[in-house]
């Protein structure tokens, strides 16, 4: 009986020593863009494209799917993302491009019709800042030319770990909003970008305004007449595996 219970107390007494001295693993965070083969999300999108004032709606749907995973030679892993579109639900999805996606230094790196975007840096953090534009000759956040201004403006995140409930009925705790620009000028146009991502899910909101006023004709100077630009809004549906 004594033997018994000094093995007892001798098993307790280690075990709490290796809960006490046993390292806490830091949370990186890289399951706001989970990278697997199989995982499917599909997005209600409203576009509305402006010219000369006029407007063209269109609402339809994107299914993104990584479809497949290439290991180089120096054990680097690229994920290939399949997308395609729909009318909506009731039709066929045909296919719409390719992308491809990879970690690069705690850094989510998405190829976007042969344009490198930096679309997460790991571990997440309010206020954390990079330039999206890291891997292309774009200007430094402004993806088109029209909107540059010589302003450095980094994607930064604004908010992470909060309640996000989509008009698509589709809800979370801990969304991750990035904003990739904030320009809105009286006179020169509008370019407001945003992304919002979910753990486990991966992207599930985007919203892209961008306006280009009339400058060129002084009667119309100030008077924010839109040449052209486009305003999209895209809304996770769905999510799932394969």
């Amino acid at each position: 009986m004594r033997f018994g219970l000094l093995f007892l107390l001798v098993f307790t007494l280690f075990v709490n020593s290796c809960t006490e001295h046993e390292p806490t693993q830091p949370d990186m965070g890289f399951d706001y863009f989970p990278l697997k083969v199989g995982i499917y999300s599909i997005y209600q999108v409203d576009e509305t494209k402006i010219s000369f004032s006029v407007e063209s709606k269109a609402s339809y749907e994107i299914k993104i799917t990584i479809i497949d995973s290439i290991v180089s030679t120096s054990g680097e892993t690229t994920y290939i993302l399949r997308r395609e579109k729909r009318s909506d639900e009731s039709g066929s999805w045909k296919g719409l491009d390719t992308w491809s996606a990879k970690m690069i230094n705690n850094r989510i790196v998405q190829n976007e019709e042969n344009v490198l975007f930096v679309k997460l840096v790991f571990p997440p953090s309010v206020n954390l800042s990079w330039d999206g534009n890291e891997f292309n000759d774009l200007p430094f956040n402004n993806e088109i030319k029209d909107f540059y201004d010589g302003t450095d403006v980094p994607y930064v995140i604004s908010s992470i770990n909060e309640p996000l409930s989509l008009n698509t009925t589709f809800t979370t705790g801990d969304a991750l909003v990035v904003i990739q620009n904030d320009l809105n000028d009286t006179f020169t146009g509008v370019d407001e970008r945003k992304e919002i991502y979910a753990r486990n899910v991966g992207l599930i909101y985007k919203e892209v305004r961008q306006l280009v006023y009339c400058t060129e004709d002084p009667s119309c100077y100030g008077q924010q007449n839109i040449d052209n630009g486009v305003i999209l809004i895209q809304n996770l549906k769905e999510h799932g595996e394969m």
